[in-house]
């Protein structure tokens, strides 16, 4: 008979590859287990919390929560699922979220708060089921500033009203405020905002600063008109100026 050419290693070998398959399945189980409770499993670009709370879906919604989801996990864009109910007005999406302990003020990457959103897409109910869960009025993100900066400028006048009536502050460059668009080496005009529309303020003129012989049209600053001198603006008129052209805000009267 032929000696046996058997590796003195082989039963290790065998023993470890073993050991390691026992590992990999184990851990593939953890996880099956994992994405069925605690985690949120994911289909395309939003979670299924986030698609339930975008859609409305409730029994979604309640049935993730119920797994262990959190109600603060982020979608692979940073937000919470109360961003999306708040921006689609999904009032009962949003209380069970609440309910389950989501963060009112949780904010996207770039600022968003559930309060913000709901002022840019004009959802009032959503906007005072916020302000009663305890929304904070005057937080701002980099594109809409505040939740009243952002109804301003969408010209959403309910919602400015109602933020308005809970307290929310003006920023010195809201309807009401005075403002000065001085881009003429310090010369310009003052005014009293009496509208807003996105990056447009619509100026009520109450002062003349300067500009004696007239200061000369801005298409951007002065509507393409004179400030001043014999045919410029006057105390009383009115001008439509755009937002970076404002070099003074929170002016006192």
């Amino acid at each position: 008979m032929r000696g046996s050419s058997r590796s003195p290693w082989q039963p290790a070998v065998c023993a470890l590859a073993v050991l390691c398959l026992l590992t990999v399945a184990r851990g593939q189980a953890q996880q099956a287990t994992i994405s069925g409770s605690s985690s949120e499993a994911r289909t395309g670009t939003e979670t299924q919390l986030h698609k339930a709370a975008r859609t409305g879906d409730l029994k979604l919604l309640r049935a993730r929560l119920q797994q262990g989801v959190k109600p603060d996990g982020l979608s692979p864009s940073g937000r919470t699922a109360l961003l999306d109910a708040a921006a689609a007005g999904q009032l009962q999406a949003m209380r069970a979220l609440l309910d389950a302990g989501a963060h009112v003020n949780a904010a996207s990457p770039d600022g968003q708060t559930p309060l913000i959103e709901a002022a840019a897409h004009n959802r009032a109910d959503t906007v005072r089921l916020l302000i009663a869960a305890g929304a904070d009025l005057n937080l701002r993100s980099r594109g809409f500033g505040s939740a009243l900066e952002a109804a301003e400028r969408m010209g959403h006048k309910q919602i400015a009203q109602i933020l308005r009536k809970a307290g929310a502050r003006t920023f010195g460059r809201s309807v009401g405020d005075t403002v000065c668009v001085r881009p003429w080496n310090g010369e310009g005009y003052c005014g009293t905002v009496t509208a807003i529309h996105k990056n447009q303020y619509q100026i009520r003129i109450t002062k003349i600063v300067g500009c004696l012989d007239g200061c000369e049209p801005k298409p951007e600053c002065s509507a393409g008109k004179p400030v001043g001198g014999a045919d410029g603006f006057r105390v009383g008129d009115e001008t439509t100026t755009i937002s970076w052209c404002l070099t003074h805000t929170g002016v006192k009267p």
